[in-house]
């Protein structure tokens, strides 16, 4: 019974990090683009990359 509960937390605790990892994210992303749109730069290639680079 112990072991279900256990990876019955795990999942949830993969979802909601997830979640909140895309969550994030996102919010990045948009705010990137207003940025982007409002000063008439060109696009978001450049962010882009560095938010895919790897470490």
């Amino acid at each position: 019974m112990r072991a279900i509960i256990e990876i019955f937390l795990a999942i949830l605790f993969t979802v909601i990090t997830g979640t909140t990892v895309l969550n994030l994210s996102s919010k990045a992303i948009k705010k990137e683009a207003i940025i982007k749109v409002h000063k008439g730069l060109p696009s978001l290639e450049v962010f882009t990359k560095k938010l895919t680079k790897a470490p």
